[in-house]
């Protein structure tokens, strides 16, 4: 995906880091719990026995509750993992984090360092796409090593995605009731509406919109009105919506959408204005590329230049506006290409193409176009 260059010097870089983690990060004391909502964090420093009030979702230490820690003792190597997925660099990330993984020095407080690095690895197996079978091993893995994990909710929601995205429906929809009957369990109440969103959408695949409808309702009644999960009401709403255009009503959705995005606008404002949080920008993301496919499907059917314009005015908002989201970012680059394709100007499909591939290599979409340097091209050259 990169040249050799640019291989050699991630190489040298991991094996730098790997060395001088013990003098870059000694020293450090108060961890930071970032809460969700909360503009401070919280100062504190968790030790091997406060961490069993996070895995069992103390008041304090509630895993529903928390937006991210960041350790006092966090190695070099794992910051630069979060960041490369945070830029959807998902190969180099993936080398960040077992190296991470990998380290030795004694400053480092394994109880919190090797779950949260397996639990990352898988994530990017996960949203990489390539290796799914890779994706369940590490997520299985971590539950087997880390039965007691605060990344729990998080790991059994990603074996569902991983059946989802591997089309395995049924098997999806397993891992999913899996995660509601824990969420009971736990009264993790974020949880809970999260594997009711991610069944609607697996119902949806498969067809049956009377069950994904009666899922994804099930959020929109209990949690109306609470801002704790206005952005899963919205993407709640959003899947409903989606519903309508699988059913060809498209005029209908795109007016759902709209008022979806209309609705959400000050929150959003609130995000950007703060920078504290990025939840209800994904969801803005989110209606803006689902309002995007409700006019590309219109236009298939049209074949107006219209329906196609209003598509790509769609994307383009998520193409400039939330640059900072990688999957989301890189789907509207990948069919905002289309839309400019479609109506002929293949120059500016072109750069949306190239801003794909050079921001996002690791992505599904650069390896379905098989853009030179990706894996897929690379595949190919091989045969």
């Amino acid at each position: 995906m990169k040249c050799h260059a640019a291989v050699r010097a991630a190489g040298l870089a991991l094996a730098l880091l790997v060395l001088l983690e013990p003098m870059l990060f000694a020293g450090q004391a108060a961890d930071k719990i970032f809460q969700k909502g909360a503009v401070k964090p919280l100062l504190v420093r968790i030790t091997a026995e406060s961490i069993d009030g996070i895995k069992a979702g103390s008041a304090e230490f509630n895993p529903i509750g928390i937006a991210r820690i960041e350790y006092a003792d966090s190695p070099h190597s794992f910051n630069e993992g979060v960041e490369h997925h945070k830029l959807g660099r998902y190969e180099e990330a993936i080398r960040f984090f077992e190296a991470a993984f990998r380290s030795d020095a004694r400053v480092v407080r394994h109880f919190w360092l090797h779950p949260a690095c397996r639990y990352y690895i898988a994530l990017c197996y996960l949203e990489d796409g390539s290796d799914l079978a890779a994706a369940e091993a590490k997520f299985r893995e971590l539950l087997t090593n880390h039965p007691t994990t605060r990344w729990l909710p998080e790991a059994m929601l990603g074996l569902g995605r991983v059946q989802f995205e591997a089309k395995k429906y049924d098997g999806a929809l397993t891992e999913f009731e899996q995660l509601s009957a824990k969420a009971v369990q736990k009264n993790w109440e974020e949880w809970l509406y999260r594997s009711y969103l991610w069944k609607g959408r697996t119902l949806l695949e498969k067809k049956d919109h009377p069950a994904a409808l009666a899922s994804v309702r099930k959020i929109t009644e209990a949690a109306a009105g609470n801002p704790r999960y206005k952005d899963i009401v919205i993407q709640a709403k959003v899947i409903e919506a989606t519903i309508h255009v699988r059913s060809g009503d498209y005029k209908r959705a795109a007016g759902q959408l709209r008022a979806l995005i209309k609705e959400i606008g000050p929150a959003v404002g609130k995000e950007i204005e703060g920078g504290t949080d990025s939840r209800m920008r994904r969801t803005e993301a989110q209606c803006y590329n689902a309002l995007g496919h409700c006019f590309l499907k219109q236009a298939a059917q049209t074949k107006k230049e219209d329906d196609y314009r209003e598509a790509l005015l769609a994307f383009l908002w998520t193409v400039v506006m939330h640059q900072r989201l990688p999957a989301e970012h890189a789907e509207a680059l990948n069919y905002g290409a289309t839309c400019f394709e479609k109506l002929k100007d293949r120059s500016r499909a072109t750069q949306l193409r190239n801003e794909l591939a050079e921001r996002y290599p690791d992505s599904p979409y650069v390896r379905k176009l098989g853009t030179p340097g990706t894996a897929a091209s690379k595949k190919e050259n091989a045969k």
